[in-house]
């Protein structure tokens, strides 16, 4: 899903002609994904935060004291579970747990049960997860669609600038600046960074 739209990032670039609009269309979504990977630190996190049903997700768990197991699935925020297997060894079975051991909420997945104490487990998980609705209009939040529009305009004009190290042109009194991410963006997208790795 792209986390602005064509009509915010025109207005935002104070423009109404349309010349450009397949160019910026391209942009939003490059930088929608861009986003994606600077949030996780993974390149296979397209989409990651649209709510969307994932069915049998891979990933690692940690056994905590107690028996309990601790996973962080990859979606910001899961709202159910519908089923859980595990194993201890690549070539073990899958074994089944009943989804109703689990307790989730934006910090991850802990799943009650007894194991004797390991350092890791591998899951296979199915659940319901994610933080923006996708559709014809896409519920996202003000400040993160706004990081994302200032974004899409900040590549735009880096496009148009030739690609060069700055943008801007002193002698014509317009601001100069370097091609980096604008601390405004970053400060905008700073709560929603994952905080555990993308495993």
């Amino acid at each position: 899903m792209d986390y602005t739209d064509l009509a915010s990032v025109k207005t935002a670039m104070d423009t109404t002609k349309a010349t450009d609009d397949t160019e910026i269309g391209v942009l939003i979504t490059a930088v929608s994904r861009a986003i994606d990977r600077k949030l996780t630190g993974s390149p296979d996190s397209d989409d990651y935060f649209k709510i969307e049903t994932v069915t049998d997700e891979l990933i690692r768990g940690q056994i905590a004291k107690g028996g309990s197991v601790l996973c962080h699935p990859h979606k910001p925020k899961i709202t159910s579970v519908t089923s859980i297997e595990y194993r201890f060894y690549p070539q073990n079975s899958w074994v089944a747990i009943s989804p109703t051991y689990a307790a989730f909420d934006h910090r991850g997945i802990k799943i009650f049960s007894s194991f004797s104490e390991r350092s890791e487990i591998f899951l296979k998980l199915s659940y319901v997860g994610g933080l923006f609705t996708d559709g014809e209009t896409p519920i996202i939040p003000a400040d993160f669609k706004e990081a994302a529009t200032v974004l899409t305009v900040r590549y735009y004009k880096e496009v148009k600038s030739g690609l060069g190290d700055t943008i801007g042109v002193a002698e014509l009194g317009t601001l100069v600046y370097t091609k980096a991410w604008p601390q405004r963006v970053l400060d905008l997208i700073a709560p929603y960074k994952r905080v555990v790795p993308w495993t």
